[in-house]
C-alpha cells in the first residue's frame, strides 16, 4: 500500500510547491487532513487557476490524464479550475475547498472511500451551524 501523509507531510509537501500560494486549493482529502478532521491523505489534490497551471507546467513534467487532471508528481495531482469564492474556504496560509462544495461531491460518489468521509463533512457542517460560523 502506498505511504499515506499525515498533516505535517502534506503542509512540508505543500510548502515545497513551485506556485503561488494564491493559485491554488487543495481538494478532498487533503482539505479534511489540513482541518484535522482526517487523519491522512494517499496524496495531494488540488485545483489551480490558469496562471497555477502555468507555473506548475514551467517547474514540473505534467503529464495529463484521460480525465482531464495532471499528474504533477507521484504524490500530487491537480485539476484546471475557475477561482470562486464559494469554492475555498482560507486555512492560516493555504486556500482550501470549501467542505460546502466538497460535500456535494460526496453526496453523489458511491466510492468506499467517500462514503466514509460523507459522515465526517455532514457532521462539521452541521457543527459548524450550531456555532454559528456558516
Amino acid at each position: 500500500m502506498e505511504k499515506r501523509m499525515n498533516k505535517k507531510e502534506l503542509l512540508e509537501l505543500i510548502e515545497s510547491l513551485k506556485i503561488d500560494k494564491d493559485e491554488f486549493w487543495v481538494l478532498s482529502s487533503s482539505a479534511l487532513v489540513l482541518r484535522g478532521l482526517f487523519p491522512d491523505a494517499g496524496d495531494l489534490d488540488m485545483a489551480v487557476t490558469e496562471k497555477g497551471l502555468e507555473q506548475l507546467k514551467n517547474n514540473y513534467d505534467l503529464k495529463q490524464k484521460e480525465n482531464g487532471w495532471y499528474i504533477v508528481n507521484d504524490k500530487i495531482e491537480c485539476v484546471l479550475d475557475v477561482k470562486e469564492d464559494w469554492k475555498i474556504e482560507k486555512l492560516g496560509n493555504y486556500n482550501l475547498e470549501s467542505l460546502e462544495k466538497y460535500f456535494e461531491f460526496l453526496k453523489t460518489s458511491k466510492r468506499e472511500k467517500d462514503v466514509i468521509k460523507y459522515n465526517i463533512v455532514k457532521e462539521e457542517l452541521s457543527k459548524r451551524k450550531v456555532d454559528g460560523n456558516e
